[in-house]
């Protein structure tokens, strides 16, 4: 019994899971050091077998070049698009963090198992609601559909490399006015509560407002935190579809 295997198929299966992996070992959720590692290969290679049809071949097989050069440029095709996600998914964290910031909670880190880094505690929190918000809503599922468009959009090639740039500057704008918008009722609230703790200073210049001001930014930022926390649902929404934009932009689509 001989088995034969199509090298086109071939070529196209092994170009496929390369940007795939590149894209999981870099995209969160899926970049999370607590998925095995099997689990990422595994997945990789579900999703490069429903790919590797869509080859229409241009790399010659037996070209060891060609096929080298080929891998690599998957493998950046991937790291670009998984980089995309990163920034714009990391906008809930950075929220997190401004808060801290403003709250003086800034130094009360801890580690944080999905970076393998220490994060404040709101900053720990936005990132974990977010990653939870996504799962629930099948947000996840919509990263891997921003994936498997870049194929539709150019099977295995077409990365346009001149608007690649311009494409993850306007990832990092938008990841910083992510960050504002997502974390501006809080930062408000924090704001006017140190102008009011300012007036009371110049009031009565006896008391400790160092003290009491950092209990009243504690006080406030469990009082009006949950409150903030409503907005997070639509801004996982608005990010998830930005990066699918972002994602078949990159290849012309």
């Amino acid at each position: 019994m001989t088995l034969e295997i199509d090298p086109t198929l071939l070529v196209g299966f092994l170009f496929a899971a390369v940007r795939t992996a590149a894209w999981i070992a870099v995209a969160p959720p899926f970049n999370s050091s607590g998925i095995p590692s099997k689990v990422k290969v595994a997945v990789s290679v579900s999703l490069a077998f429903v790919l590797a049809p869509h080859y229409e071949g241009g790399v010659d097989p037996l070209d060891t070049a060609a096929f080298l050069g080929g891998l690599l440029y998957q493998a950046l095709s991937g790291l670009a698009l998984g980089f995309g996600v990163l920034v714009l998914f990391s906008s809930f964290q950075a929220a997190g963090s401004m808060i801290d910031m403003s709250a003086a909670f800034s130094s009360a880190t801890m580690y944080d198992p999905f970076s393998n880094a220490s994060a404040s505690p709101m900053a720990r929190l936005y990132q974990v609601l977010a990653i939870t918000i996504l799962f629930v809503t099948d947000g996840h599922l919509m990263l891997v559909r921003g994936l498997l468009a870049s194929f539709e959009a150019a099977p295995l090639d077409g990365l346009q490399l001149d608007s690649l740039a311009a494409i993850l500057i306007a990832d990092l704008s938008s990841f910083f006015v992510a960050a504002v918008q997502i974390a501006f009722p809080m930062l408000a609230a924090l704001f006017l509560a140190e102008v009011v703790l300012g007036l009371l200073s110049r009031a009565a210049p006896q008391l400790n407002i160092l003290v009491i001001g950092f209990n009243v930014k504690i006080l406030l930022l469990l009082l009006l935190g949950g409150l903030a926390l409503v907005i997070l649902p639509g801004a996982v929404q608005r990010v998830v579809e930005q990066i699918t934009t972002s994602s078949i932009s990159m290849f012309g689509g």
